[in-house]
């Protein structure tokens, strides 16, 4: 009898696998190799697979501080955006003032670098009444690309915009569907403002700060237990959901001048002295060190300046 009709003997097909001649059938050590193979695909899928990404209001419905919207909605009564009655619902202009209103584009171009004006992390935000303890006045600001940038004396603060709490609008213009990019910036940036007020309003003395007729942060029918009622969730918010620039907490904005001039070619971040006084107070005692008229050796009261000025980079975050 032919040996080879006896035994059998094992080729292999295109795909690797190991096959039997006389009954072409997979052998059980391949069965094992590929249930394994196929364990370590999914594996990596999971190591890869993104955080997930926010598909509800970030606050229930029954906890909303606005309502404003659903009465729009359900009465006959023109659909005009309630934060801008200049607006409609339906208006294309409307993307482009969210757009403008909660985005903080040019920190987010800086988002890299933020580690240089803040300590990274978006917890770094105290709470309103800390401010005081600093001698930091609050400062009302309407532009999201200032909001919680502070220097010596003042910080600035945007208000919390109405219509972020609303969940008639995270619903309608946030959360339906197939969002654009734009839409999706709006999204992350509202939840990185919302979740920095969390920081912001801490204690039931801050939400009375935010309540100042000359700051109205927070609209003034708000009481304390709806407060928390609809910020509840807010820690639930990861920075894999909001803006890059809200991976941070507050920043100074002296850092940030130097920041845009070096990776944005601009001069400063935002213009806010009063005038050239300020602007040339800033360099004045290092040029006067440089050029002392007194046989180069600089005074003591230049000496001190100019220690000033380099002590103040050092400030506290």
């Amino acid at each position: 009898m032919d040996i080879l009709s006896e035994t059998n003997v094992a080729s292999t097909d295109k795909t690797g696998l190991a096959l039997d001649v006389n009954g072409g059938n997979l052998s059980s050590s391949m069965d094992v190799n590929l249930g394994n193979r196929e364990r370590e695909k999914q594996v990596r899928r999971m190591e890869t697979k993104p955080a997930p990404s926010v598909i509800n209001p970030p606050f229930r419905e029954e906890h909303q501080l606005d309502d404003e919207l659903d009465h729009i909605l359900q009465c006959n009564v023109p659909q005009v955006f309630p934060s801008n009655p200049r607006l409609s619902l339906n208006s294309a202009a409307l993307q482009d003032f969210l757009m403008e209103d909660v985005c903080p584009s040019k920190l987010n171009r800086l988002a890299p670098h933020l580690w240089m004006c803040s300590a990274p992390s978006h917890k770094n935000v105290p709470p309103l009444h800390n401010h005081a303890v600093h001698n930091r006045n609050i400062v009302l600001t309407e532009d999201p690309g200032l909001h919680l940038v502070w220097e010596t004396g003042r910080i600035f603060i945007k208000p919390l915009p109405t219509y972020l709490l609303s969940h008639a609008f995270w619903v309608l213009y946030l959360l339906n569907g197939e969002m654009s990019s734009e839409q999706k910036l709006v999204k992350q940036a509202a939840l990185g403002l919302l979740r920095s007020y969390h920081h912001c309003i801490r204690y039931e003395s801050d939400l009375r700060i935010a309540q100042q007729a000359h700051l109205n942060l927070i609209p003034p029918g708000v009481t304390w237990k709806q407060w928390c009622d609809f910020s509840s969730s807010f820690d639930g918010i990861l920075d894999s959901h909001v803006a890059p620039r809200y991976h941070y907490g507050k920043l100074q904005l002296s850092r940030l001048h130097w920041l845009v001039r070096i990776h944005l070619r601009e001069l400063n971040y935002y213009y806010i002295d009063g005038g050239y006084g300020d602007s040339f107070a800033r360099y004045y005692g290092p040029l006067l060190f440089v050029f002392d008229e007194h046989r180069g050796a600089p005074n003591a009261t230049l000496i001190l300046r100019t220690g000033q000025v380099s002590l103040s980079i050092f400030d506290d975050l």
